[in-house]
């Protein structure tokens, strides 16, 4: 191949995967909305104070975690975070879940990323689903008689999905799949595929922030707060190398293409704002997971129109917190789907 075409294909294929790394690094848009959404949050009155943490791994590093505990805790959360995202993610929820459910909220920095050896290294998918499992396994010993639900955002939902669903499974009572990444390479259009495959032969270093996609209306949250917080926070990965982007792909294409359910009662949640983890290859999941072996676990899904990618880190976040707490309550949700419906609803083109 010709330095030129050489030179042709790099371009290419950075303009492309450009497009894949949206997530990376949020900027705080400023641009004026047509319709502008009005804040519809929930507020805790008393905010417990995270507590730093580690949890110890057999064989492996010691990796950064954070706790909200509550005095007498009567649930258990394990909160698993998405790609280039740490375990702060998940502070409105975990200060929901303590106030309404007396849950004490653990989440921690996978391994490659937040305050951990080595962030943005991706430590491959094995070593992620085998971090959780250890550590669910650790918390249901610590709490033996309370219920464990496992929370997944993301990324995170792709791991949690796929810890519970292949052997050895998953040590947990319910699952919360938050915006759960399922775009594999299948549902990428033929330029991505090929833009990812020759950049991670050539280039696997390289990186790319996703800055100016703003403009195409690819962010993840419509809260100029959020998006603030997260370009300033130091422990947030704002460049992304095409070797991370090529395991992440991998591993969101295994959560997609799942032949098993989990057999965990599980709720999803998905926003049609998203463009993180848009809509087709979310069509594509449920179509396939609606043909797959039924399993005893009940599968739950809400799908919020006016939803972005970080559902608890929006404009309108009393909706989303107000549902997973209700559903951990199993009181019957306003919206709530099942695959099928979801199917149904996701499908239409937006």
């Amino acid at each position: 191949m010709t330095p030129n075409r050489i030179h042709f294909f790099c371009c290419l294929a950075s303009a492309c995967i450009a497009l894949l790394t949206a997530c990376s690094a949020p900027e705080p848009h400023t641009q004026a909305i047509a319709a502008p959404t009005v804040p519809d949050k929930i507020k805790t009155a008393n905010p417990v104070t995270a507590s730093a943490m580690t949890f110890s791994l057999p064989n492996g590093p010691r990796l950064a975690a954070r706790v909200w505990a509550s005095p007498q805790p009567q649930h258990i959360v394990l909160a698993v975070h998405g790609f280039n995202d740490y375990s702060k993610a998940f502070e409105p929820l975990a200060q929901h879940l303590v106030a309404e459910l007396q849950a004490t909220v653990y989440a921690y920095d996978q391994r490659g990323f937040g305050a951990n050896p080595e962030p943005g290294i991706w430590p491959g998918s094995p070593a992620l689903l085998t971090d959780l499992r250890h550590i669910a396994a650790q918390l249901r010993e610590r709490h033996p008689d309370l219920p464990l639900t496992v929370v997944g955002e993301s990324m995170g939902g792709a791991v949690v999905m796929l810890a519970a669903s292949e052997t050895p499974g998953l040590t947990a009572d319910q699952l919360i799949l938050q915006a759960p990444a399922v775009w594999g390479a299948q549902s990428m259009p033929w330029y991505q595929r090929f833009s990812l495959q020759f950049m991670n032969a050539v280039a696997p270093e390289m990186t790319f922030t996703g800055r100016g996609l703003q403009s195409l209306g690819i962010r993840p949250t419509d809260d100029p707060e959020v998006s603030s917080d997260l370009s300033r926070d130091p422990l947030f990965i704002k460049a992304t190398r095409v070797g991370s982007l090529a395991g992440v792909t991998e591993l969101m294409g295994r959560a997609q293409t799942l032949a098993t359910r989990p057999p965990q009662r599980t709720l999803v949640l998905y926003g049609l704002r998203d463009r993180i983890i848009p809509q087709l290859p979310v069509c594509d999941w449920l179509t396939h997971f609606n043909t797959t072996t039924a399993s005893p676990g009940v599968f739950d899904v809400v799908v919020y129109k006016e939803g972005w990618h970080l559902l608890t880190r929006q404009l309108r976040t009393r909706e989303p917190l107000q549902d997973m707490t209700h559903w951990l309550q199993k009181k019957p949700l306003p919206h709530q789907q099942t695959a099928a419906q979801a199917q149904q609803t996701v499908c239409v083109p937006d």
